[in-house]
């Protein structure tokens, strides 16, 4: 009996429109703090606090940094920042201890160049100066 196999695991379902679960809640809580700012401050505040809160929340639906989502991106860099990064280097000791051999060297025997008599190399010379 053939089964089938799911396809494009990594694809997450769309919920309202073209955005996924976790895109539509980072818009919703902007757009709910956007509406809360229009509600309570003045106009002028609301547009200098609603267009950079509307685009971090677009930045964090959509981009992405080598294939990796952005507040994926943000929560390991804190991690990075947070941890230590000084190693210490402890020396553990060898169970066995090293052996060296001596390799033989062997003697390479020089041999001359053998030179022909008549060069093959004299022979295209002179068939090239001379044309024929």
């Amino acid at each position: 009996m053939q089964f089938k196999i799911p396809q494009f695991l990594e694809r997450q379902p769309l919920i309202i429109g073209p955005l996924a679960f976790k895109q539509s809640l980072y818009f919703g809580i902007a757009i709910l703090i956007s509406f809360y700012l229009y509600s309570v401050a003045p106009f002028f505040i609301f547009l200098i606090f609603s267009i950079p809160l509307i685009s971090f929340a677009f930045c964090l639906a959509f981009i992405k940094i080598e294939g990796i989502p952005l507040p994926e991106v943000i929560i390991q860099s804190f991690g990075f920042i947070s941890s230590p990064k000084i190693y210490l280097w402890e020396k553990k000791e060898n169970l066995r201890p090293i052996k060296f051999r001596a390799q033989k060297q062997e003697e390479k025997k020089e041999e001359s160049l053998k030179v022909a008599p008549e060069s093959i190399l004299e022979k295209l010379h002179s068939k090239i100066e001379g044309g024929y």
